[in-house]
């Protein structure tokens, strides 16, 4: 298929919107896991963690593999592997079980996820490459918007089975068309694979400040988009008694800031303004949006009617803000576009992770604490890595 094609499009775009798939139509049912397999609500949530867990670690291995023996058969055997593990959780008899495939089910969306960015490096470059970032966010944020009202919409007339079902579906159709419908885009490192080449390269990932920091910043402001996913479906069903639709429905409601962010974004890249212009924008109106919700917090004011609005602008500079930090992490290195691309994923899904098991287990059940607090922390974190890594770094005239 031809890169300009629609079916291009739609191919990165499903690559794209499979970890969304994966956790955020699972939202609702959380609770509806826990009563099923006897267990505790903190341990249905570590399957969002366990996801995230099995994301991170892929990259690692596939996007090397993908940059030596191409991104085809990466893309073919982890969307065959997302599918089955999808269709074990479908059928998970145990707590245990579920967890397990879930981690597989990361594994294998984290092997194919990655690459729809090293597919964009492969093929497009500057302003053109940024807009087709942008214009692949605009698409990836309709899977948030709608993902926990499928899953709501399952949970109302079959159990939350059916949800891993409907992923498994999805695996599989995604597999076939990568299957017949897709030839090699990359441009074959051929270093020989050892492992002091392989650590060479991370390496070089590692000590590129620019690709590194935008890496980082990317990371931590994940931290905060995953402890908002992880710990609103207890917050507003659970603590607010909002119900599973009305909570699909607020959640789209945000998700919907993504797109309209990335929309933004697009547009800047389209009349050629500088990346600055997304990034400051961003990281201005997020900082000013959790930090609102900290203090609505604080005076006991914390509704999902006020938080709403924070919350929206929040993720509204998520959709700013993606396009630009993943261009960055690609631009300086596109002969190892894979390991950078790997380098990225593996961050923003430790981090994830890490941020999920954080709010999990200080939610005390009562308020808005956990969830304000943490994200306040990672948006602050992620900024500071900007303004202290990255923007001294893009000043010397080495990177101009």
């Amino acid at each position: 298929m031809s890169k300009t094609s629609v079916w291009f499009i739609v191919l990165l775009a499903g690559l794209g919107i499979l970890p969304s798939l994966s956790i955020d139509m699972g939202l609702p049912a959380l609770d509806s896991i826990a009563v099923s397999l006897h267990t505790s609500d903190a341990a249905a949530a570590m399957t969002l963690s366990l996801f995230l867990v099995g994301f991170a670690f892929a990259p690692l291995i596939c996007g090397p593999l993908s940059d030596r023996y191409g991104r085809r058969p990466v893309l073919v055997w982890g969307t065959l592997a997302f599918a089955l593990a999808a269709a074990g959780c479908t059928f998970a008899p145990s707590i245990e079980i579920l967890l397990l495939g879930r981690l597989i089910q990361g594994f294998g969306s984290g092997a194919v996820t990655v690459l729809s960015s090293a597919l964009v490096r492969d093929l497009f470059e500057g302003h053109e490459a940024r807009a087709k970032f942008a214009q692949l966010g605009v698409m990836r944020s309709f899977a948030p918007m709608i993902a926990p009202t499928i899953g709501a919409w399952i949970l109302t007339i079959a159990d939350w089975r059916w949800i891993y079902g409907v992923l498994a579906f999805v695996g599989t159709a995604i597999f076939l068309m990568i299957a017949f419908g897709f030839a090699e885009s990359a441009k074959l490192n051929t270093a020989p694979l050892s492992v002091k080449a392989l650590l060479g390269e991370y390496a070089e990932v590692f000590k590129h400040r620019i690709s590194f920091g935008y890496a980082a910043m990317n990371a931590l402001y994940f931290g905060a988009v995953f402890t908002y996913v992880t710990n609103s479906p207890l917050l507003m069903m659970k603590h607010f008694g909002l119900s599973d639709q009305v909570f699909g429905y607020m959640f789209a409601g945000t998700a919907l800031g993504i797109m309209c962010g990335a929309f933004v974004n697009g547009k800047l890249n389209h009349y050629k303004r500088s990346p600055k212009a997304s990034l400051y924008l961003g990281l201005g109106l997020s900082t000013t949006a959790v930090i609102a919700n900290v203090a609505l917090t604080a005076l006991g004011w914390d509704l999902p009617q006020t938080l709403f609005p924070g919350l929206f602008a929040f993720t509204f500079s998520a959709g700013l803000l993606a396009p630009t930090t993943n261009h960055g992490v690609v631009e300086h290195l596109p002969h190892i576009a894979g390991v950078a691309s790997a380098v990225m994923a593996f961050l923003q899904m430790v981090m994830g992770a890490l941020a999920g098991v954080i709010v999990s287990y200080s939610y005390d059940g009562t308020t808005s604490w956990a969830m304000t607090l943490i994200m306040l922390f990672f948006v602050l974190s992620s900024a500071l890595t900007y303004l202290l890594i990255v923007k001294p770094t893009e000043s010397n005239p080495k990177y101009s």
